[in-house]
């Protein structure tokens, strides 16, 4: 029998999946450095260098919640999978390698906002994570790995959607940077999250998540 055929439990790489956001999404913060002050600076001068930190803090606060729309999109659909197989496992692995590069990506881009380079490694990075999530999605209904299918069409389209929409960013970084640095990412984000209460209230599969 292949690995690939390997019919698995789902416990451990829900486990480790968990593991993995919560340590990239707190990683964030350390992108966040403490001006370096004297003591007897004035109140403007202080309130100076967080205002030049206002970049940091906007990648930092829409890359932390996009980091957790994927986490709870990621959630959903293992509360829908009742196995995985070895092709599955790999699939979130590469998954998972993007979603711990989010602190280096969200980095570059609060400290070169608008170079077109850290857009691009990004949007990149997002679209990466919105992709192989959907990939593993469509993979896991494709080979009836899914316990419970009756609301398996609105996963299909939250993660058909958010690859379109940050692959929508990455383009327009592309030809007009100037204009793609924050807030496609936040309607990008603000939509999912709106998408998945709408979803969560309405849907009767979720109720003991």
């Amino acid at each position: 029998m292949g690995v690939g055929r390997l019919s698995l439990g789902k416990s451990r790489i829900e486990a480790l999946s968990d593991g993995v956001f919560s340590i990239a999404m707190t990683l964030l913060v350390l992108k966040l450095e403490v001006p370096e002050v004297m003591h007897h600076s004035s109140n403007q001068a202080m309130l100076q260098q967080l205002l030049a930190l206002t970049p940091a803090f906007l990648t930092y606060a829409v890359t932390f919640l996009i980091a957790g729309g994927f986490w709870y999109v990621h959630h959903l659909t293992f509360h829908l999978i009742r196995s995985v197989d070895g092709l599955l496992v790999w699939i979130n692995l590469l998954f998972l390698m993007f979603v711990a590069l989010l602190p280096f990506s969200a980095g570059l881009m609060s400290h070169l906002l608008v170079h077109p380079v850290s857009q691009l490694f990004y949007y990149g990075n997002q679209l990466a994570i919105a992709a192989l999530l959907s990939v593993h999605w469509k993979y896991a209904r494709s080979r009836n790995l899914i316990g419970d299918s009756r609301e398996t069409l609105g996963l299909t389209q939250i993660t058909s959607a958010a690859t379109a929409g940050f692959a929508a960013c990455l383009i327009i970084a592309i030809f007009l940077p100037g204009y793609s640095w924050m807030p496609l990412p936040i309607i990008v984000c603000g939509w999912l999250i709106v998408s998945l209460l709408k979803r969560r209230r309405h849907s009767r599969p979720f109720d003991n998540i």
